[in-house]
């Protein structure tokens, strides 16, 4: 299931070198994997399993590996029926509706409005300036590492983006959609959205994005350029 399990492989793989991954396994096959991101501002962790049986044990072993798991909140991106089994190991704090949403190459609908072109490494400042203007709470300046970038210009000010959160052979997630407060609602971020979507289709068949249930804004746009709602993930807070 490369969209159910896109975080837990994601961190396993390109992401290995930035995330402590554990690994549940008997006879040489695996039952279960969990993991935390270290690049992000708060405590984080995913996990899978094939029942529910070795998910204490996983956790267990993440926050022995990493003890920021134990100190305060951490959050958790995982399928309802993920987030049931964390919550038999964890106190809930808070919970709310991401969607994960999808887009086939022959559905994506390219904006004709914009031109954006790809980032290139001498644009990393404008895009740190960005990030912090249009309030993003996981971006990093590495991002140009993971995979393409592509941005709208005007007057030489970066105005909007879209970047790669990770890239692996099996599946592309776009992230670090951002747009200048002074330019929104003129279409910049859907143009780099869609320019990144075809770029990522070079690398991986498969491509996705993140919203919140709640951004009603971002949900439409994304519609209207062909993503289609995959998942109703669990944006879980707990603590251990």
């Amino acid at each position: 299931m490369p969209y159910r399990n896109a975080l837990p492989l994601s961190n396993a793989s390109q992401l290995r070198a930035v995330s402590d991954v554990v690994v549940a396994a008997d006879a040489g096959r695996v039952l279960g994997v969990a993991s935390t991101y270290h690049e992000l501002p708060i405590a984080n962790l995913t996990f899978a399993a094939r029942s529910g049986v070795v998910v204490g044990a996983l956790l267990a072993a993440l926050a022995e590996r990493n003890q920021r798991l134990l100190a305060g909140t951490v959050w958790a991106l995982l399928p309802p029926d993920r987030a049931a089994q964390l919550l038999l190991h964890a106190r809930l704090v808070s919970s709310e509706i991401e969607f994960q949403m999808v887009v086939e190459p022959e559905l994506l609908h390219v904006p004709a409005t914009h031109a954006p072109r790809r980032l290139l490494p001498d644009d990393v400042p404008q895009m740190e300036a960005l990030a912090l203007a249009a309030g993003l709470s996981v971006w990093h300046n590495s991002a140009l590492a993971l995979g393409p970038a592509f941005g709208c210009f005007e007057a030489g000010q970066l105005v909007a983006m879209a970047a790669t959160h990770f890239a692996t052979p099996e599946v592309v997630e776009i992230g670090h959609v951002a747009t200048h407060p002074g330019w929104r609602r003129r279409g910049y971020a859907s143009a780099c959205t869609a320019a990144l979507a075809q770029a990522a289709f070079a690398l991986a068949p498969r491509v996705f994005l993140m919203v919140l249930e709640h951004n009603t804004g971002a949900l439409a746009a994304y519609k209207r350029l062909g993503f289609r709602v995959m998942e109703r993930m669990q944006l879980t807070e707990v603590r251990f």
